[in-house]
């Protein structure tokens, strides 16, 4: 794969076993029938890295064609990384689906938002407006995972610890990226000539550690609960939404104080 350095092949091997590996832990464990789409979306990772490995080789990796066949095959790896990681936060929040409600809202508008925005770069040929719309997707997810987990932490939520670690994982890889995308923008302004080798080994490195993280989440079968819940986590919920909802109503009331105090100065 010419451009590509040694350390680099390397790298992508490497995650390229790890995603066999975790394809291998969802068949054994059956972890398909609880993560169905979780499980698709390391299968076209994979099949996307192997893609990627024939028309490198074949077009280069500086490439025009390269460059286009990346990023179609990333729109769909991103679409369906939103539904797996959907998956995982409404699994652990099954139980509580008032919080669930508000959360897959807030996500939708926001994927919304980032959509319009990437289709309206890709038709300018804007190269820096898709890699805006990248980092505001992952923003997006950042944000909803760490609440997720605050919420979790804050309340004491119960949830099934394996949906926490690929929460967690989804979190990490989504604030990598932002950190990756950011900084190669900040290297091309500052004309360093190899932010593009840069950005390959932020992605992967962070997207690496993730695949660590579902690795060791995956070891053990994930349990499937049922649909109805039970009278226990119907329990849970009516004290974990109480809290939220009296600290909502504080939030709300100190941001009405604020905003008529700001009204009434001349």
């Amino acid at each position: 794969m010419a451009g590509l350095s040694t350390s680099l092949k390397l790298i992508w091997l490497v995650s390229g076993i790890l995603q066999f590996v975790i394809l291998v832990l969802v068949v054994v464990h059956r972890n398909y029938r609880a993560l169905p789409t979780f499980a698709w979306y390391i299968g076209l990772n994979l099949a996307q890295a192997l893609v990627m490995l024939v028309v490198y080789s074949h077009f280069g990796f500086s490439s025009v064609p390269s460059f286009r066949t990346y990023w179609a095959g990333e729109v769909v790896i991103m679409l369906l990384q939103t539904l797996a990681s959907t998956e995982a936060l409404h699994r652990a929040l099954q139980d509580y689906p008032g919080i669930w409600e508000l959360t897959w809202r807030v996500i939708l508008l926001a994927i919304l938002a980032v959509t319009v925005h990437a289709w309206r770069a890709a038709n300018r040929n804007d190269e820096w407006g898709l890699l805006t719309a990248h980092r505001g997707y992952y923003i997006t997810f950042a944000v909803a995972f760490v609440l997720c987990l605050l919420l979790i932490r804050r309340y004491s939520v119960s949830i099934d610890p394996v949906y926490k670690m690929l929460i967690g994982g989804f979190c990490f890889y989504s604030c990598g990226s932002i950190f990756a995308d950011t900084l190669v923008k900040l290297q091309y302004l500052q004309r360093f000539p190899r932010y593009v080798e840069v950005w390959n080994y932020s992605e992967l490195w962070v997207f690496l550690v993730a695949l660590v993280i579902w690795i060791i989440a995956l070891r053990r079968p994930v349990r499937v609960r049922p649909r109805t819940p039970s009278v226990a986590s119907e329990t849970n919920y009516e004290v974990v939404g109480t809290q939220v909802n009296a600290h909502l109503r504080a939030m709300n009331d100190s941001l009405r104080k604020f905003f008529d105090k700001q009204g009434a100065e001349p």
